[in-house]
């Protein structure tokens, strides 16, 4: 049976236990994500949390959920509040943005580097994240 399904646009909070009143944090990412999404026009709308885990962190739950969803081809759009939800990693964040996102075709939002599908990303902006940290 070949089952027919819109693709999601899927957003990413991460916050570590470490530095954060974790639940204050992911509200705020959610708020402007979610405000950031309606102006943008974007829908069918699936959040990803990790609450607790740092972005250097190899099991984040809804980190490895996402990228297989990415791998099965449920994702369109992935939204982010900044690269660093991805990883701290400047590797990592390369591969995403220059490789995996491409070859399954889903298109980058990150509000604080301001990158659309639309608008080039420039090699320095993973670097400068990683510098420039994030809620």
């Amino acid at each position: 049976m070949n089952r027919q399904f819109e693709q999601i646009t899927a957003i990413y909070t991460c916050v570590d236990s470490g530095k954060y009143d974790m639940e204050t944090a992911i509200s705020q990412q959610k708020a402007a994500l979610s405000e950031y999404i309606q102006g943008h026009g974007l829908t069918n709308i699936r959040i990803y949390s990790d609450c607790g885990f740092g972005a250097y962190d190899e099991t984040r739950p809804a980190f490895a959920k996402l990228e297989a969803d990415i791998q099965s081809g449920k994702v369109a759009t992935l939204v982010l509040f900044d690269l660093t939800r991805l990883s701290r990693d400047y590797i990592i964040i390369s591969e995403w943005i220059e490789a995996f996102l491409p070859r399954h075709h889903v298109g980058l939002y990150s509000i604080k580097e301001q990158i659309t599908p639309e608008r080039p990303i420039s090699l320095a902006l993973p670097i400068a994240a990683l510098f420039g940290g994030g809620q």
